[in-house]
């Protein structure tokens, strides 16, 4: 069988929301640009592998998420509009792989300080996801350090919630 082909739903400025997830091959063998565009991919050893063409709706629907993170600098201190946000993602998560199918395709997305796959269901620490699903070996340094901060920013989010002094200042 082969290892399915990833998405994940991810906001970044001046994106469209959703992003290839490099395999472990195809990230030893220094893949593309990981920001490239989600229209194709060339294979490790083999021809480019297309995506299905999501319906115009959707990838709308995509772009319109994320440029509503790039305008909400304020919700990263108010802990439910960042959930609230979040969840749309897990919605359109599943409108994506609902268009792509399940065969051969996992959509993932971030919740709580945890990268979650729609089909089959899983999610794992967003400070490990990487190496938990994906196999890799050796995190690139500057998305270890991006991961860290978000799941100590959720870990901080959530203290404040339940009243608790004090959030941990470095790696768990």
């Amino acid at each position: 069988m082969t290892e399915p082909r990833r998405v994940i739903i991810d906001a970044d400025y001046a994106a469209g929301g959703i992003w290839w997830v490099d395999t472990k091959e195809e990230r030893e063998l220094g893949a593309q640009d990981p920001g490239r565009l989600l229209t194709h991919i060339q294979q490790p050893g083999g021809p480019p592998m297309r995506m299905p063409p999501l319906t115009p709706g959707l990838r709308d629907d995509l772009k319109a998420w994320n440029q509503s993170w790039e305008a909400r600098d304020e919700f990263w201190n108010d802990a439910k509009a960042r959930l609230e946000w979040e969840d749309q993602g897990r919605e359109l998560a599943i409108r994506v792989q609902d268009e792509l199918g399940p065969d051969g395709w996992e959509v993932l997305y971030w919740m709580n300080g945890r990268v979650h796959r729609v089909h089959p269901p899983g999610s794992w620490s967003a400070y490990t996801w990487r190496q938990d699903l994906l196999g890799y070996t050796h995190p690139d340094p500057r998305e270890r350090a991006e991961e860290e901060a978000q799941v100590l920013e959720h870990l901080r989010m959530y203290q404040d919630e339940i009243g608790e002094d004090s959030a941990p200042t470095s790696e768990p």
